[in-house]
């Protein structure tokens, strides 16, 4: 999908803010209410973006976070992915350059349920030779905020477009 410059600040602003609404993104940006909608609608629709609400899940009784670090036989790694990507507990699992395959960030109630997402489902999955695995003991940032402008580079496009009265 081609992203052109009114998608990437639509992304800017919902990335800012996820529950603005479409009024106000269409005032913001000069659009209709209808153009907004649509142009949303496509981006979730080819997997651009997700609006969802975020949470610490240290915070709400899921006490273990963890990163494991995958190496994988390289004849197994499609379906070591997909085995992984199925498991509930893999909240995200990416492909990595290095002396691993593969890494994905855990989520489990207790270290208890990671050994056993460890020792026992893990361990079934044919192709993965070793693990590493570091605990998160807090989350001191988090932020999915990767869209191609950032609001401060939106804000000064808006000031030199529109600027303040009495500036020229």
């Amino acid at each position: 999908m081609q992203i052109d410059d009114l998608d990437q600040k639509i992304l800017t602003y919902l990335q800012e803010d996820g529950r603005i609404s479409y009024v106000t993104l269409a005032a913001k940006l000069g659009v209709s209410e209808g153009t907004i909608r649509k142009r949303v609608r496509k981006l979730e629709t080819e997997g651009v973006v997700q609006i969802v609400g975020i949470t610490d899940p240290l915070k709400v009784g899921l006490d273990t976070v963890a990163y494991v670090w995958f190496e994988i036989d390289r004849h197994h790694l499609e379906n070591a992915m997909q085995r992984l990507a199925e498991l509930d507990e893999v909240r995200y699992l990416i492909v990595t350059t290095g002396s691993h395959d593969l890494v994905a960030m855990v989520v489990v109630p207790s270290r208890e349920d990671l050994v056993h997402l460890l020792n026992d489902r893990f361990s079934s999955i044919p192709g993965i030779v070793s693990t590493q695995t570091s605990i998160v003991l807090k989350i001191h940032k988090q932020t999915y905020d990767w869209a191609p402008f950032p609001m401060t580079q939106l804000a000064i496009s808006e000031e030199e477009e529109h600027p303040a009265h009495g500036q020229a």
